[in-house]
């Protein structure tokens, strides 16, 4: 049991034909940046329903030439509580021994999809763990691809606004241009007569950013959040932020939550507080 997609149990125009940059994820059961509700929903048939409780995994990417990150949302599984979620949302690892991954999910769809172009990137992948930070930075292209079976089985999705039915579709790599650790070809990095070009200074440290983040982050939640819920909230807090990533990454460390300016973190507990 593993992250390969030789693992894997066989059983929407979003990012369609467009250059990028794979940056992070995340395995929770949001949405979206919505949180998990149970409730009622209208089934295939029309019938009310249990809503799916599934796990997800929240997709960052970098599209060529745009200056934020996008995030998208891919089904890894159906029951979100057959997995553990590390606090960190990299890794999951099944309730149930020998439990695997179905081949059949838009998450798996997307990693078959890379591994099958680029036959090297599943040497990135651990056999004994299922975790993907192996293929952080891998720069691809993505296309939309139709799925005529689920289609047929289904019927088309309708556009709740326009009423306009599409086919199922599902996010897949086409090409692969480069693995993480791989240099590009052509590319420059000095600026004027063979000078490195200076990087433009962010107007609020990151240090500053990730305190204001965190302070509001707790604020929001009441006074009181466990640090498993850190990064999800940073991603969906910051949405648009050139430096979200750096701020998630930072705010979920011991040493900068240790330093309690303006909050309280307990270690034992893994708690982050503030005081009214």
């Amino acid at each position: 049991m593993g992250a390969r997609p030789s693992s894997f149990k066989r059983g929407g125009g979003f990012l369609d034909g467009v250059d990028l940059v794979i940056r992070d994820y995340q395995f929770t059961d949001e949405f979206n940046g919505e949180a998990y509700k149970a409730g009622k929903i209208k089934g295939a048939d029309g019938k009310p329903m249990e809503k799916p409780h599934t796990l997800n995994v929240l997709l960052t990417v970098r599209v060529e030439g745009a200056d934020e990150d996008t995030t998208t949302t891919l089904k890894a599984a159906n029951n979100f509580d057959e997995w553990e979620v590390s606090d960190d949302g990299y890794t999951i690892t099944p309730v149930t021994e020998g439990q695997e991954l179905s081949a059949g999910t838009s998450f798996a769809k997307f990693i078959t999809s890379l591994c099958e172009v680029e036959p090297k990137a599943e040497a990135l992948l651990p056999e004994d763990a299922i975790n993907y930070q192996g293929i952080l930075g891998t720069r691809l292209r993505t296309v939309q691809r139709t799925d005529a079976e689920r289609t047929k089985k289904f019927g088309q999705k309708v556009d709740k606004k326009t009423g306009k039915g599409y086919d199922r579709k599902d996010l897949v790599v086409e090409q692969v241009y480069e693995l993480p650790g791989e240099k590009p070809a052509g590319k420059k990095t000095t600026g004027g007569k063979g000078k490195a070009a200076p990087a433009a200074e962010p107007e609020t440290s990151l240090e500053d950013l990730s305190k204001e983040t965190l302070l509001s982050i707790v604020a929001d939640a009441g006074g009181s959040i466990a640090k498993s819920k850190l990064s999800m909230k940073v991603l969906t807090k910051l949405m648009k932020h050139p430096q979200r990533e750096d701020v998630r990454k930072l705010i979920f460390t011991d040493d900068f939550l240790a330093k309690e300016d303006g909050w309280k973190y307990n270690k034992a507990k893994q708690t982050v507080s503030i005081e009214e």
